[in-house]
């Protein structure tokens, strides 16, 4: 067989450590592919030291390797490098560099490398490592496959995708004709016999490298596959390590990750058994108050919050946050994350000043640990933008929402991420009247465009966006760019939906509104008819949408001088709007104006000024950037009603008013 490092890697760059090519070359011609650029030969950096204060006898060499093992199981990564640099210069000199025992050596300094995430020099190692097994062993030697895996886990860590994943299928292609029972279709062994010592079995290692494979499959998008490998894994942890205390927690990490992805791909009962089965195993073996269990129950709690039970979810993830706190200590970046959950959660909850707070001591903890250009900035940036924007802080908002897509912009001007930043600040400024708001709506709805090609889904988040920019449209009177706006929303849904789902009445909605601007009374009432019987068939629960129609669908009967009709729909809505407390205040506000404005068409002046008068203090208490439109359209309603001394006269003169206070 040809000793090939190019059956390890596949990137641009320099060839084969220069050990290994020369040792090949006394032997047999070597096909080589080419590789990512770096070191040809891992070099030790304890050598010289080292070399200079001692001998490098063979004995010390052992004993430096010796020490190193137990540096590298107490996480003593940096004394466990040095150490085995010192280990392997000794076995060179001992043994030559192509020797089973160097390459156990570079498999040991490249695991520690993986732990210290210096994924470059793992890989150096790594490389070397597997060329030699596989020149003194054979490509079918469980230790080259060992060694393959972990390279592959380090080319998945450094993005080099594609060679990662044919490092894993020639390592997983190793591990299944030697360990494989073709007999049973299963990794367990035909005689089903336990190790006494799990770990240093075959298969533990095969279970890494599903398990790591799975990792890879989930950075490409194929969490199907990735899903059909933890299985594997989970299938061979659970009969290596179900009687073993010590290693069950290893059980417990698979089913923490297969439930994530089970949830992911709307799996919900497999997902709920696995973190079940997770939590129960994290509790008997490292106690509640441990970050494995806090991550068990941080998983439970989102899938408790997909499926709407938000109060629920919330008690656990308090119970996680707290945890994390004691295990980590409140100064650690997955608390800080947690933090930023925890305050969704209480959004959700509408429990808005507690979110607020969780979300701005989360981001301060975040902003320490990682700095202010992160990732994990930026998204608890967006979901405090997002908050503020929703109780009408509108200038906090933006600074908020624009401060996460500077930062995304920074490490990926193509981010996903990117569209619903730009829809969330394209609300903000529509909010203000300012004219920026088409600008962002028009580039999510690009951003969401590029999305669907990858994942069609997105496309559904576009509607959302085209909604946005018509109301926006319709706001300022552009009726033909909001009514394009609309059809291609109400298009794009009964494509991907259907006709009967519940965004579609949503769309139906947004028509009725643009006819009622068109003063086209009748198509208007027959588009709030649909709406309203689509959302009682599919969204019966989704009452503040209702309550959007009827408020339409009070003023397309105000404008037709139906005013008992217009006030029975008004107050419909009314009752809906109040039940929702601060958020919909506004909206509140706005409904009172109308049945106001139906009072004094009927001359029911006592009834319309009370009214009024609540529809304008609910008004007076957001700033005038909020409801600067509101407070004119008062105005106007206050002049329609006449001062309560003309209500006295015309009861004096025997012409009282249609009502009386």
């Amino acid at each position: 067989q040809t000793a090939s490092i190019g059956t390890v890697v596949a990137r641009v760059g320099a060839f084969a450590p220069c050990s290994l090519r020369a040792g090949a070359m006394l032997s047999q011609p070597m096909i080589v592919q080419k590789r990512f650029a770096g070191p040809r030969q891992y070099a030790p950096k304890g050598y010289r030291d080292a070399a200079g204060r001692l001998p490098m006898t063979p004995e010390f060499g052992e004993e430096c390797n010796d020490l190193a093992k137990i540096a590298y199981q107490s996480k003593n990564f940096g004394d466990a490098i040095s150490l085995y640099d010192r280990a392997l210069s000794a076995r060179r000199e001992t043994y030559g560099p192509i020797h089973e025992k160097c390459a156990a050596v570079l498999h040991n300094i490249g695991r520690t490398f993986l732990a210290m995430k210096e994924y470059g020099a793992a890989e150096n190692a790594l490389t070397e490592a597997a060329a030699i097994y596989e020149q003194i062993e054979g490509g079918q030697s469980l230790k080259y496959a060992e060694s393959l895996a972990l390279l592959a886990l380090a080319y998945t860590h450094l993005k080099f995708l594609d060679e990662s994943e044919k490092a894993f299928k020639d390592a997983i292609k190793v591990y299944r004709d030697a360990l494989y029972n073709v007999k049973d279709n299963s990794w367990i062994p035909e005689n089903r016999e336990v190790p006494s010592e799990p770990n240093l079995h075959p298969l533990s290692s095969v279970a890494h490298a599903l398990a790591d494979c799975a990792t890879l499959f989930i950075m490409r998008g194929w969490e199907h596959r990735a899903i059909t490998f933890l299985e594997e894994a989970l299938e061979i942890r659970r009969f290596l390590y179900g009687r073993h205390q010590k290693f069950r927690p290893m059980v417990a990490q698979t089913l923490n990750k297969l439930a994530e992805l089970k949830k992911a791909s709307n799996d919900a009962v497999g997902a709920e058994m696995c973190i079940n089965e997770c939590i129960e195993i994290c509790l008997a073996t490292v106690g509640r108050e441990s970050a494995a269990t806090a991550h068990a129950i941080s998983t439970k709690a989102g899938l408790l919050s997909a499926k709407r039970q938000f109060r629920e979810a919330l008690k656990l993830y308090e119970e996680s946050t707290t945890t994390y706190g004691i295990a980590l200590g409140k100064d650690h970046p997955i608390f800080g994350q947690e933090v930023v959950k925890l305050g969704r959660c209480q959004e959700l909850c509408e429990e808005f000043g507690m979110a607020e707070k969780s979300y701005r001591k989360g981001l301060d903890i975040l902003k320490a640990a990682h700095g202010e250009m992160s990732i994990h900035v930026a998204e608890a940036a967006a979901c405090l933008g997002t908050l503020l924007v929703r109780k009408l802080d509108l200038s906090g908002g933006i600074e908020m929402l624009s401060g996460a897509v500077k930062i995304r912009k920074h490490f990926n001007r193509e981010d996903p991420q990117l569209a619903f930043l730009y829809q969330k600040l394209g609300e903000a400024y529509a909010m203000k009247h300012e004219h920026h708001a088409e600008a962002y709506f028009l580039l999510s709805i690009d951003r969401f465009r590029e999305n669907g090609k990858v994942e069609p889904l997105q496309r559904t988040y576009m509607t959302d966006v085209l909604d946005d920019l018509g109301l926006y449209y319709l706001e300022f009177k552009h009726l033909d760019k909001a009514e394009n706006c609309f059809k291609e929303s109400l298009d794009t849904r009964i494509e991907l939906l259907g006709d009967r789902h519940a965004t579609v009445a949503y769309s139906y909605s947004n028509f009725s509104l643009l006819y009622l601007q068109k003063e086209d009374y009748k198509n208007c009432e027959t588009m709030c008819r649909t709406a309203l019987d689509l959302y009682l068939a599919t969204a019966k629960s989704n009452v503040v949408a209702q309550a959007d129609v009827l408020s339409t669908l009070g003023q397309c009967y105000f404008y037709q001088r139906r005013f008992r009709e217009s006030l029975k729909e008004h107050e419909r809505a009314l009752n809906i709007r109040r039940m929702r407390g601060d958020t919909m205040e506004t909206a509140t506000a706005e409904t009172l104006n109308h049945m106001a404005r139906a009072y004094a068409e009927l001359k029911e002046y006592p009834a319309a000024l009370k009214h009024v008068t609540e529809a304008k203090r609910i008004a007076l208490k957001f700033g005038p950037e909020v409801t600067q439109v509101l407070r004119t359209e008062i105005q106007l309603t206050e002049q329609k009603i006449p001062s309560p001394e003309f209500w006295t006269q015309a009861i004096e003169s025997g012409k009282p008013t249609a009502q009386t206070s």
